[in-house]
């Protein structure tokens, strides 16, 4: 038996006898091994569903409005509400539905003494001046419930 002979598409392979190191090897599977599974990691939890009660909500009618000398005010009913939602974690964004006047700020009159929000309590939102206005409230950043228009 002799040597085989290499055919001519292999004999190139075989008279080099240079190749990666086996360190350089390693790296390149673990790098490899890596990259699939972080990639693996994000297609998964983008499927997963997120926190439960994560969004928070809560349903509010109105319930008067006044307008003294330029100062307009609304006042809401809490219809429904989630639990946790702190009064000092709202933020009230109104503005005039001609988009000429905006403002943000806290809740700071409601009628409940519990520092959370609970159903049938009052919150007031005053405003500057007369007109109709849209007011929505945000819970640390995402909106509690559907804008309400309110005519002062």
């Amino acid at each position: 038996m002799g040597k085989m002979k290499a055919n001519k598409a292999n004999r190139k392979f075989i008279k080099e006898e240079k190749a990666v190191s086996a360190v350089i090897g390693v790296i390149l599977m673990v790098a490899i091994t890596v990259a699939i599974a972080a990639t693996v990691y994000v297609y998964v939890s983008g499927m997963l569903p997120g926190p439960s009660g994560s969004q928070k909500s809560i349903g509010a009618i109105t319930y008067a409005t006044t307008n003294v000398s330029g100062v307009g005010k609304a006042t809401f009913k809490v219809s429904k509400a989630d639990s946790g939602i702190a009064w000092s974690d709202i933020v009230c964004k109104y503005a005039k539905e001609d988009a000429s006047y905006t403002n943000s700020t806290a809740i700071w009159s409601h009628t409940g003494t519990a520092a959370y929000v609970t159903v049938d309590e009052f919150f007031t939102v005053t405003f500057n001046g007369h007109g109709t206005w849209i007011v929505d409230l945000v819970y640390k950043g995402s909106p509690l419930f559907t804008s309400a228009t309110v005519s002062v």
